[in-house]
């Protein structure tokens, strides 16, 4: 990087609250709405929108979210989490998901019947040259372009099926756009977390369609695309219910590239600043902009927002 380079990158601390506009031209750039699963309320409003739960506890309210998302997929030993997480069977018999996937090494066979019999699909998958996450990523897309083909599940068989089905008959066909929200993908073993978000730039390269987003019990971890981006909410009330404080946020460089990064609607907003592993971390900044808030970048970059509701 050249010294002249360096000369131009900025930093302006912003108000608490401000109003940032959308950019003009609603075509060249990317809407990203990260909470609607706190803000659905329509059946076409949670249309495609999708709840997956991977094998990992949590305690958030799962209600929050159930009730915004037309599809539940429990991926493998995800099931358990969702069972125990009610102690009351009234109430668990009322929170039965669609699908559950994976190798089924971590399930336990009382789960996986109690769920079959209430009307679960169970997809076995055994190969172990995908994970979990990914064969759940598949069961989904396979569903919605299923729907709009008016078409019942084919034969699965119980090694590769959702991949040999995918590749073959469907890859081609993935233009669904799809927001799929992840409880447990991070947290727990730091490879697991770091396998999460290799996921998110993966997917982002070869399933274009899908929105994934991560929920932890303090945030909520996205991919911001290449170019202008316009993370848009009703509030921030929506997501962050404190009033004598302002959400954080980072945006964290977690590819093998460099990233020219301005933004607008931060407190702490950059314009021409570099980004790296090595160098600038854009950590522990806040959010600043009252329903959105923009920023421009030369590659994907990882985003979280605080959420305290």
């Amino acid at each position: 990087m050249s010294k002249e380079t360096k000369l131009k990158e900025e930093v302006t601390e912003r108000p608490d609250s401000i109003k940032v506009d959308p950019p003009s031209n609603s075509s060249l750039y990317h809407t990203i709405k990260p909470f609607s699963y706190l803000t659905s309320t329509t059946k076409q409003s949670v249309s495609k929108n999708v709840l997956l739960i991977l094998n990992q506890k949590f305690t958030i309210d799962l209600n929050s979210i159930w009730n915004h998302c037309e599809l539940v997929v429990c991926a493998d030993g995800g099931a358990n989490r969702l069972y125990n997480y009610f102690k009351d069977e009234q109430l668990r018999s009322k929170y039965i998901p669609n699908y559950i996937v994976g190798d089924f090494d971590s399930i336990s066979e009382e789960v996986k019947d109690y769920y079959e019999k209430k009307g679960t699909k169970i997809i076995p998958q055994r190969t172990q040259y995908s994970t979990d996450f990914q064969k759940a990523v598949k069961c989904i897309q396979l569903h919605y372009l299923l729907k709009q083909e008016n078409t019942n599940w084919p034969y699965v068989n119980d090694d590769c099926g959702l991949d040999e089905i995918w590749e073959k008959e469907y890859h081609a066909k993935s233009d669904i756009e799809i927001r799929v929200y992840v409880l447990s993908a991070i947290g727990g073993r730091f490879d697991q977390t770091v396998q999460s978000i290799n996921q998110l730039y993966i997917l982002h390269q070869n399933e274009p369609n899908l929105q994934i987003f991560f929920i932890t019990e303090s945030d909520i971890i996205f991919l911001l695309y290449k170019g202008t981006n316009y993370v848009s909410y009703p509030s921030r009330s929506v997501f962050f219910k404190p009033t004598n404080a302002i959400p954080t946020c980072g945006l964290l460089p977690l590819s093998d590239r460099s990233i020219l990064l301005s933004t607008d609607g931060l407190k702490y907003d950059v314009k021409n600043w570099i980004s790296n592993m090595t160098g600038n971390v854009s950590s522990s900044n806040r959010v600043s902009g009252e329903d959105g808030f923009i920023v421009i970048c030369s590659d994907p970059i990882v985003i979280n927002i605080e959420v305290d509701l």
